[in-house]
């Protein structure tokens, strides 16, 4: 069983990575001898994983599926992948030769900064969030502003400029305006778009339940009327995880944050998260992060 693992960003603020053939991920596969298929397997950017960031997948050239929250995208220039924080995701690449991509991966606190600066983006966010799909496709001229937004910003901090500074930040900010104005995209439908809304409604029902400790594979099931062997099977057909694990996955990423914002004890964390008990979330807290609750608050505070 393929897990999804926790990837944290560290505290810049923002991050921007590029994968091309010209930068360090193919020298890698060189360095290594590993075919596209072999490194797509121990690469962890390649598996089911999570980030406690607001990420953004800037999608220059290639094959590539971009699997979602349930839903599948076939991506294509100009397209732009929104991934909230503690999604699980992965991209499916087909030719490594060709996949080029830029990823900016902005902390919640730098985007509560943003939020709270530009109500109007907000707004803006709130829509396409009901728009259904994790993919914007920009327009041609929208798209080319925000890779000069990127590439300003990528030049700028090779040449020594601090992850903090305001002008940083200002070209950060003006490229999310960009990118999350309705006026400039219009939404990427996953390739089983058909069959993702009694799905896209599962996800939302146990989002929406994720700290009720009575939320279980029997109790979702009934709620949409659906045999409890079946429902275990066509979950994780659409998710690539079974049920239990998903839950487990989402209770623990909402830990991780609670514990980072240090205002509650561990033992109130875990029953707030949704686990019956302290010794069952520390259980599967050391399991899934190989360290324990009380030391990951510790390690955030010496950040």
């Amino acid at each position: 069983m393929k897990q999804s693992d926790l990837i944290p960003v560290i505290n810049k603020g923002f991050e921007i990575n590029y994968f091309s053939k010209k930068n360090q991920f193919h020298n890698w596969l060189n360095k290594y001898n590993e075919s596209a298929e072999k490194f797509s397997q121990i690469e962890s950017l390649f598996q089911l994983h999570r980030h406690d960031v607001l990420e953004l997948l800037v999608f220059l050239d290639g094959e590539c599926e971009f699997f979602c929250e349930g839903k599948t995208y076939s991506l294509r220039r100009g397209d732009v992948v929104v991934t909230p924080p503690y999604a699980v995701h992965k991209a499916i690449v087909k030719n490594f030769d060709t996949y080029e991509r830029i990823i900016v991966s902005v902390s919640e606190h730098l985007m509560d900064d943003f939020l709270s600066s530009a109500p109007s983006m907000k707004e803006n966010i709130v829509y396409q969030k009901t728009q259904g799909s994790h993919v914007l496709h920009l327009h041609s001229k929208k798209f080319q502003d925000i890779i000069s937004l990127l590439h300003e910003m990528t030049h700028r901090i090779k040449n020594g400029e601090d992850h903090f500074s305001f002008t940083l930040h200002y070209l950060l900010f003006q490229a999310l305006q960009t990118i999350f104005d309705p006026a400039s995209s219009t939404p990427n439908l996953s390739n089983k778009d058909e069959l993702d809304q009694r799905f896209v409604s599962i996800l939302e029902y146990i989002e929406s339940h994720l700290t009720e400790p009575d939320l279980s594979l029997d109790n979702v099931s009934n709620y949409f009327h659906l045999n409890k062997y079946y429902f275990s099977h066509y979950f994780k057909k659409n998710m690539n995880l079974p049920f239990y694990r998903y839950v487990s996955l989402k209770r623990l990423s909402f830990a991780v944050t609670m514990i980072k914002q240090n205002q509650l004890s561990i033992e109130e964390i875990s029953l707030k998260c949704g686990f019956p008990d302290y010794s069952s979330f520390y259980r599967l807290f050391k399991k899934e992060y190989h360290l324990s609750p009380k030391k990951l608050q510790k390690e955030y505070k010496n950040l």
